[in-house]
């Protein structure tokens, strides 16, 4: 089996990932501009709200895709900087590209005097452009749409190495996902009581870490898997589990164990339905589709195309959400792949170029000494 079919589950994966996230989004809008009754639909409501996991499906895919980038390349020469060049230009061009969009959208008025620039909140700009949004209550989600999570992979890039050098086998695997479970249980607890921003108590990275450590235990198990588990990290499990008798095990982990099993099936037995050529397609661009859906569905409600008929009812309401979101994953899908071609790909090129650059110098210095 070539190399691009053994891995199309994971970018199929991405690809679900991103259509949840749409999912979501779109219920959102709808539901708030014309039918917010839908949350009377229990079923429905809970389905289209839970698309918002699909961001923790891109974490533990990214977690369990750059442990295994991460481990194929130790050996090379500057590796950890070589890896944070790659993961620096591979999200970086796309993402200031949205930042220049967003901020025309939203805080530059062309009426206004300087062309509305002193609408522009520098502090929350200059959070986004350093990737640290996810860390400030009062600047994270607040200017670029869905920017939380890119602040908080960014932050992960920087832990790679780290993480490498330290979880080599399933053991340390599983007790990294304890520690990281029990220290974002114990934040949640302390954060809800400090009145903060629904977006900090809710995607703050902290929150966030232990999808990643799925992704490795995953990366892990498949492939580089011991005979068994070590008496220090069982009575670890053991005393782990008898703590959440007594508290919450926090839910974006349980849904996260999910998506985790999802992955080891589909590693395994590769279902057509969840791992196919479109699905495919839609997660080779679903980086970019992240980003420019916020903006598609900005631009339509601009210009009041956000439904295809009057809504009344929970029937015309549904019947709006599917047309609307088909609609919203086309275009995005179209946009994305241009995207994709004319800055995600010459981003990564330059990337690599600037890699060679520095290894090239490295060496004619070496070669001096």
């Amino acid at each position: 089996m070539s190399e691009p079919k053994k891995y199309q589950y994971i970018d199929s994966l991405r690809g679900i990932a991103i259509l949840l996230v749409i999912l979501v989004h779109i219920a959102t809008v709808l539901g708030f501009m014309y039918y917010p009754q839908f949350n009377e639909h229990p079923i429905f409501a809970k389905f289209v709200h839970n698309g918002m996991y699909g961001v923790l499906l891109f974490f533990i895919l990214s977690a369990f895709t750059l442990i295994m980038s991460h481990y194929n390349r130790i050996g090379e020469p500057h590796s950890t900087r070589s890896f944070i060049i790659r993961r620096f230009f591979r999200i970086a061009p796309m993402y200031y590209l949205a930042i220049v969009g967003i901020t025309f959208l939203k805080f530059i008025k062309t009426d206004a005097p300087l062309f509305g620039l002193m609408n522009i909140p520098i502090g929350n700009l200059l959070s986004e452009i350093f990737f640290i949004s996810a860390f400030f209550p009062q600047y994270i989600n607040q200017y670029v749409p869905g920017g939380w999570s890119v602040s908080v992979e960014f932050i992960f890039y920087l832990f790679v190495p780290l993480i490498c050098s330290k979880i080599k086998n399933l053991n340390s695997a599983l007790i990294l996902i304890m520690s990281l479970v029990s220290l974002s249980a114990i934040f949640s607890s302390f954060i809800e009581t400090k009145h903060y921003d629904l977006n900090f108590i809710l995607f703050n990275p902290i929150i966030q870490l232990p999808a990643f450590a799925l992704g490795i235990f995953i990366y892990l198990f498949l492939n580089k898997a011991e005979v068994g588990f070590k008496k220090f990290t069982l009575v670890c499990l053991t005393l782990f589990i008898f703590a959440f008798c007594y508290t919450p095990i926090p839910y974006n982990f349980l849904i996260g164990l999910g998506f985790s099993m999802l992955i080891v099936i589909q590693s395994k037995f590769n279902f057509r339905l969840l791992s196919n050529k479109l699905l495919a397609s839609i997660g080779k661009v679903s980086y970019s589709m992240y980003l420019i859906h916020f903006i598609v569905i900005y631009v339509l409600i601009r210009l009041k195309l956000t439904k295809v008929s009057e809504i009344s009812d929970f029937k015309t309401f549904l019947f709006n959400f599917i047309a609307m979101y088909l609609i919203v994953a086309i275009i995005t899908f179209i946009l994305a792949g241009i995207t994709y071609k004319l800055i995600e790909i010459p981003g990564q090129n330059y990337g690599h170029k600037l890699i060679n650059k520095l290894n090239l110098k490295d060496k004619l210095q070496t070669t001096k000494k």
